[in-house]
């Protein structure tokens, strides 16, 4: 399966909504924001006299919006095209407005974005205007078509700006939005819409380390390492890797000064409580022992094995039952298999011999792992399907597919919200079509992106998840490729 380079869009829900102050309206539902015109008129307040009340100065009343009708019928369309439950309705949105427009002569003045695919749908009528100002982009009717009775109306879906992107009505702008002023949903007063990137995800990301290494089961020390000092590996579901514990607090105390330190020679601790354990007596080295000298009978040992350049290592031999899935790479010197796009071996971390420059055939190692926001810790060895309720579908029964619960409580996990598949060496994600979609951002991205449903990407080494209010990061030993 191809993965597309275009399969991610802004998500368009998690976008802020800054609002110019302005006597239009503008109205935020999900997946679409509009800003139409609304005409003010002066209406004399009626003369009331009630007992005990002074009367007030005169003065000229406040301009207050015309109830017209057009208006709310444009509004009711935005909102009936957004409950209809897709979570990109820019196509539909066109649709709906084309229809409209053709049933009414002189409507309001109005600029409606709304979310597509891979990108924005974007709508303009009479004096209404779509922006880029610190890009130099500028969309108008005028950029359009006329309708039969003479309305300028722009239809053109384009690209997410990397920029925001300003939709006014043609009131005046007056003041700039406010920085606090954020519009998640609901209809208010304002002379124009704001539309800025989402937040970076660097506050809310796991706090796991920026790369994590895969360690061999020969390598993993017996106690602790004080050069990891107050961290510990979580133990690695199927691999068998029991858990580093941490160090001691004696090793990650600050270093006392002064002379009572001095004293106490280099490795005494800080603390009071902390006791020093006296130093082991090693015993002294062997003397070297004549060969020509008696010694005691040593008993027989068994034999070696008898190794041979037919006999393939232990990573390529099939079992007559062996299901795990296969693959072709480059073997390291220790036997272990890896991607020939990598120079490093995955699991010990010696280069990759690729003299022979041929490839074999063995039982491929698992591609990383996902670290979770709790603290949990996934070694990706075969297919997952992500969700509240993985195991209700046919391919977890059987068999096709393993179950991975993600438990959520603000409910923003669908029941079959992802899967992650193992293609060859690559691991890829995939949205299934949930309700409230899957953003990603790889390492150092300034903002989320949403998955298109159906469509694969690739993760890459450090890109951060997000389903609902969970999130996991996708890690690969030595940095991956």
């Amino acid at each position: 399966m191809s993965v597309s380079s275009g399969a991610t869009v802004p998500p368009f829900d998690q976008v802020g909504v800054a609002i110019a102050p302005g006597t239009d309206l503008v109205v935020r539902v999900p997946g679409i924001v509009l800003v139409v015109a609304v005409e003010a008129t002066a209406t004399p307040a009626p003369a009331v006299r009630l007992g005990g009340w002074a009367a007030a100065p005169v003065a000229s009343p406040p301009a207050v919006p015309v109830g017209d009708r057009r208006v709310g019928e444009l509004v009711d369309l935005c909102r009936r095209v957004s409950a209809a439950g897709s979570r990109a309705p820019g196509r539909r949105l066109h649709e709906e407005l084309r229809g409209w427009l053709a049933s009414h002569s002189e409507p309001p003045s109005f600029a409606v974005a709304g979310a597509t695919e891979d990108g924005l749908a974007i709508g303009l009528a009479g004096r209404g205007v779509a922006e880029v100002p610190d890009l130099g982009l500028r969309l108008t009717p005028q950029d359009g078509e006329r309708l039969p009775d003479g309305t300028a109306f722009l239809d053109r879906l384009v690209d997410w700006p990397p920029a925001p992107l300003r939709l006014t009505a043609g009131a005046p702008l007056e003041m700039a939005p406010h920085p606090l002023a954020d519009l998640m949903a609901g209809t208010v007063p304002g002379a124009a819409a704001v539309l800025t990137p989402a937040p970076s995800p660097a506050p809310d990301a796991p706090s796991h380390p920026a790369s994590v290494r895969l360690p061999s089961p020969a390598a993993v020390p017996a106690g602790p390492d004080p050069a990891a000092a107050g961290t510990a590996m979580p133990p690695v579901a199927g691999t068998g890797v029991p858990p580093v514990p941490p160090a001691s607090l004696a090793a990650s105390a600050p270093h006392e000064q002064g002379p009572a330190a001095q004293a106490r020679g280099p490795h005494a601790a800080s603390g009071p409580d902390v006791v020093v354990p006296p130093p082991v007596a090693l015993p002294p080295p062997l003397r070297a022992v004549s060969l020509s000298a008696p010694s005691e009978a040593e008993p027989p040992r068994p034999p070696l094995p008898i190794v041979s350049t037919e006999q393939p290592p232990a990573a390529l031999v099939r079992e007559p039952e062996d299901t795990r899935p296969r693959a072709k790479g480059f073997l390291c010197e220790n036997g272990h298999l890896n991607d020939p796009r990598l120079p490093f071996c995955a699991l010990c971390g010696v280069r990759v011999v690729q003299q022979s420059g041929v490839l074999v055939e063995g039982v491929r190692p698992p591609l990383g792992l996902l670290l979770f926001d709790n603290g949990a810790t996934v070694s990706l060895d075969a297919d997952y399907l992500l969700g509240r309720e993985p195991e209700i579908d046919d391919r977890v029964r059987s068999g096709q597919l393993r179950p991975l619960l993600v438990v959520d409580q603000t409910g923003g996990v669908s029941r079959r919200h992802a899967e992650i598949r193992l293609e060859g060496w690559d691991v890829v994600l995939v949205d299934t079509g949930s309700a409230n979609g899957t953003l990603v951002a790889p390492r150092g991205a300034p903002a989320w992106s949403s998955l298109v449903p159906g469509q694969p990407i690739h993760l890459l080494p450090g890109m951060a998840v997000r389903m609902g209010s969970r999130q996991f990061v996708f890690e690969f030993p030595h940095g991956g490729h």
